[in-house]
């Protein structure tokens, strides 16, 4: 492989993404105490509610559906919790791609009063076709790039993702103590996230609950305000004969998954992110690829061959391996819909993205996961033969060790 030389003063001539490079300079410049972590950290800190959800068979509907119609079906819920989160005050973070969305209600917000809101859009959502998970946390957090960060963000995201059902919400115990009355009473204790913590769940309340609905359904969109219109104002039945060529392309994707292990302080763990992402964008560079995100801990890189794909996972999996990192990587071929956004990057939705993705975090298997629609031309090399089923979803392929 070639050698990458990545190192921190680095970032003074590179874009670090998500993480302001100035801070993870400053926090790297001297001794790292408590003290001095509190002080450079205080200005992004956050105390409040934190809203995550996350949509229920996503993976099921992208082999129902075209992308179009994948892509209304799964806006419908987040425009209403959009609705009901910013009536209140309710700040949304990031860019909502995919099937998941987080909001922020600061503290003068009461706890019961974003439950309220939630279980009124669950009550509304019931009628679409799509339903979400909902995890509710009161903590404190920081705000830093457009992202929330901390361990209370992380742990309720992760209880949306993976431990909810559609049309649940599930609270914390410091959520549950600002409850009262009927809504108070309809929680139960979710026994078995007992080694996650004390978490309960709200699922299909009737009762009635003092919301209001809003009007602002334009949430943080992955794509431009004219698809955007064009996914409301269209059925979904109209959506599937339409093809959109402005947006669509055959790619072959690569998605990258990068892991980092814990750190007592969140500042060594930007560190490892800025490093992971100078690492992804350099080696890209040099494979003539094109980067449409890389965050320091996921990237989706596109090219126009599978041995350029597989060329790249290569030296992306071993460069980050020389900074202490694991990377893994999925490869799939297919169309993809790629978004100019607002502020100049871009964003990309298809199913290919999904599928690269499953390889990468949930297949349990190292190395390059090349999926079956991915050609590698005559005389390369076949690497070992995978058959797996996530997600409801069969998928076949070569797997080459790095």
């Amino acid at each position: 492989m070639a050698t990458y030389n990545i190192s921190l003063a680095d970032l003074r001539q590179d874009i670090a993404g998500l993480i302001p490079a100035e801070l993870v300079l400053r926090w790297n410049g001297q001794d790292k105490t408590s003290a001095r972590h509190e002080q450079l950290m205080a200005p992004f800190r956050k105390r409040g509610t934190v809203v995550s959800t996350d949509s229920a068979g996503l993976s099921s509907l992208t082999q129902r559906y075209s992308l179009a119609q994948v892509m209304k079906l799964v806006s419908e819920p987040k425009e209403v919790i959009h609705s009901y989160g910013t009536a209140i005050g309710g700040e949304a973070i990031g860019i909502w791609a995919a099937d998941n969305s987080q909001m922020f209600f600061e503290e003068k917000i009461a706890p019961a009063r974003v439950v309220a809101q939630m279980l009124a859009m669950q009550a509304r959502a019931r009628a679409l076709q799509v339903q979400v998970g909902i995890g509710i946390h009161s903590c404190e957090c920081y705000r830093v790039g457009g992202g929330l960060f901390g361990e209370g963000a992380d742990f309720i995201e992760a209880i949306a993702e993976d431990e909810t059902s559609g049309g649940e919400i599930v609270v914390s115990e410091a959520v549950l103590e600002h409850l009262t009355g009927p809504v108070r009473d309809a929680a139960r204790v979710r026994e078995d996230l007992q080694d996650k913590g004390a978490l309960w769940s709200l699922t299909d309340f009737r009762g009635s609950v003092d919301a209001v609905e809003g009007n602002n359904p334009h949430y943080p969109m992955p794509f431009d305000a004219a698809f955007f219109q064009r996914l409301r104002s269209a059925s979904v039945e109209e959506l599937g004969k339409e093809e959109f060529p402005e947006y669509w392309k055959t790619r072959t994707v690569a998605f990258v998954k990068v892991g980092h292990e814990p750190h007592r302080f969140l500042l060594d763990s930007f560190t490892d992110m800025s490093l992971i992402n100078l690492a992804v964008r350099r080696i890209a560079v040099s494979h003539g690829a094109d980067v449409v995100k890389s965050n320091g801990s996921l990237a989706i890189v596109l090219f126009d061959e599978g041995r350029d794909a597989v060329a790249f996972a290569r030296d992306v999996i071993e460069g980050n391996r020389a900074l202490g990192f694991k990377a893994r990587v999925g490869l799939t071929r297919g169309e993809v819909y790629l978004f100019p956004l607002a502020n100049g990057e871009r964003e990309i939705a298809g199913n290919p993205v999904n599928i690269a993705s499953k390889l990468a975090e949930d297949s349990g298997l190292e190395g390059v996961l090349v999926e079956s629609s991915v050609e590698l031309g005559e005389g390369s090399r076949k690497g070992e033969p995978f058959r797996l089923t996530l997600s409801k979803v069969d998928l076949t392929g070569h797997r080459f060790a790095v």
